[in-house]
This record gives C-alpha cells, structure tokens and sequence, in this order.
C-alpha cells in the first residue's frame, strides 16, 4: 500500500461529528482492500453530497482517473454512522479497482468495456468484503437477462452507446442498473469457467479477452 491518502472536506463542518469514524472505517478497509490488491498513489475525497448518494446504499462513489476516487455522504441522514460503517468499505473496494484499472487497460469506451469494468469493481468487493450483493448487482429477473443481453450483445463495441440509459436507465426501453446487472453475471461466468482467477488477478485484462474466453 504506498500514498493513498484520504481527504474529508469539512470546512462547512457537516462531516464534523463522523470525520473521525470515517478515518478508522477508512483505514481498516484499506488495509483488507490492499491485500488483496496493490493499490498506489490514489486521493480519496470524501465530501457531504445528498444529490450524490445512491438512495438504496446511502453512499455514492466516482472514479474519474487512476488517481482521484470520490465518495458522497449525506450528511443529514439520520443513520450516518450506520451507512459508514456498512457501506464505505464496499464503496472503497469497488472504485479503487475502478482507479486501478483506468491505468491499464483502462475504464473503457465501450458498453462491453464498461460491462466489464462495474462487473469486476462489484466482485472485487464481495471478493474482499463479503455480505449481500449490492442491489444493482441482481436487478434483472432470469427473462429480463436474456433480452438485454441480446440487445447488449449487438453495442457491445460500440463507442456510442448510451451510457447512462444503460447503467442507470431510461424510461422506456432499459430498466435502472441493466449494466451492472448485466456486468456482474458476465464476470460471474468467467470466474466460474476459470477458478485460478481472482478478480484482482483481472484488473488489467482486456475486456474482450475476457468476454471470449
């Protein structure tokens, strides 16, 4: 673990009465996270951002590079401390494999490619931390996968896709989280056909060479 270093922007004083429990719930996850992973050189900010948070976790993260990860509390929630103690670690493993990946090959400019980076971010958390699967992980029924599979099979490569129709839906023709839904069971089903592999084994690996293989 070299220079991954946390910064809770707290000037308005919201974050005040958690600041330090989030630095321990952050410490003791990256510990667990880092050996698993060699991860380096990545800012993690964490800042108070209602609009940001994903109602159902209580939290919300983004990884726009290799080195910068952001991670959105709302702060006026009544159970705070509850949704840090649960939900940071989980949120931390997923976009710091995120983080890692952007360096090589990258997050991607393909549906498959973005399929594949939430499907690995999503099992490299319950690779490290465990528990129940993130709600976005199994939000399609078994005839649902199959149509949007189907309809995803033919963008796969295609760098204009509409990525927020796909991961976060669209009114009428994809349901909210398809994406991930679809990403997570695309890796389920590599891992399963190679059990030498772990998911931090896969940080790098081409999203095509796992797709045929």
């Amino acid at each position: 673990m070299m220079n991954v270093c946390l910064h809770i922007l707290n000037a308005s004083g919201a974050l005040g009465t958690v600041a330090t429990f989030i630095e321990d719930e952050f410490t003791k996850s990256l510990k667990k996270i880092s050996s698993a992973l060699s991860v380096s050189d990545v800012d993690v900010v964490v800042y108070d951002n209602s609009k940001g948070v994903i109602p159902e976790v209580g939290i919300g993260g983004y990884s726009p590079n290799g080195h910068v990860m952001f991670l959105y509390l709302d702060a006026t929630s009544s159970i705070l401390k509850k949704t840090i103690q649960e939900q940071l670690k989980k949120t931390l493993a997923h976009e710091l494999h995120h983080c890692m990946r952007w360096r090589n090959p990258g997050y991607g400019k393909t549906l498959l490619e973005a399929l594949v980076s939430e499907g690995l971010a999503d099992h490299f958390d319950l690779e490290v931390n465990g528990g129940n699967l993130q709600p976005w992980c199994t939000a399609l029924d078994k005839e649902e996968m199959a149509t949007f599979f189907r309809k995803a099979e033919r963008e796969y490569y295609a760098k204009k896709y509409d990525h927020r129709a796909w991961f976060y839906g669209s009114t009428k023709e994809i349901p909210r989280w398809t994406g991930y839904t679809l990403g997570f069971d695309l890796i389920k089903k590599y891992l399963a056909k190679h059990p030498g592999e772990s998911v931090a084994s896969l940080v790098d690996k081409p999203a095509d060479m796992l797709e045929k293989t």
